[in-house]
């Protein structure tokens, strides 16, 4: 009962917070394909784990391996067998406050590189997830169109809720590749 309280005081703890941070305006032509660094933020729930193989085939086109970073829960071990040589950061409970926001310390690991490029594959708003793709400072932050999403993301793949999840996640692939 107090978990929609607690979500709704972090997204507007949120919007309070990057207020004045306004996005400057960049080309689309070839920009996510163009990126050298990645930050891919994994599903943070289990029912979203479909995409995984088809986006790091997709960045492994782009970037070298040591170019990516993997944004999880502990349970990314699949991940790291496909991806040995990039750089993983795992989420921790203790590291996400009583609102729904990553902690300091996490996102002083997240901002240790810079990114041109994060893309949070979390279908629903998950505010951790969000919260990082906004502090990663990425020039491309790349996420799904939902209620409060423009706080975060400055891309936006809009798509049918009804559609099934890996289907969602090949769309997203698709319309990556026209960047």
């Amino acid at each position: 009962m107090l978990e929609p309280i607690r979500r709704s005081i972090g997204v507007q703890w949120s919007k309070f917070h990057y207020r004045k941070i306004r996005d400057r305006v960049i080309p689309f032509g070839n920009a996510v394909s163009s990126a050298r660094q990645v930050l891919l933020i994994l599903p943070l729930n289990r029912r979203d784990s479909f995409p995984s193989v088809m986006m790091i085939d997709m960045i492994r086109n782009w970037v070298p391996e040591e170019n990516i970073t993997i944004v999880s829960t502990t349970r990314g071990l699949d991940i790291m067998r496909m991806l040995p040589h990039s750089q993983f950061i795992n989420i921790l409970p203790g590291e996400i406050n009583p609102v729904f926001l990553p902690g300091n310390d996490l996102i002083t690991r997240v901002k240790k590189r810079r990114y041109d490029l994060t893309i949070d594959l979390n279908l629903d708003l998950v505010l951790p997830s969000a919260y990082i793709c906004k502090e990663s400072d990425a020039r491309i932050r790349v996420g799904f169109a939902r209620k409060h999403a423009d706080t975060f993301y400055n891309f936006q793949i809009n798509v049918d809720p009804t559609l099934d999840r890996k289907l969602v996640y090949e769309r997203l692939v698709k319309c990556l590749q026209m960047f």
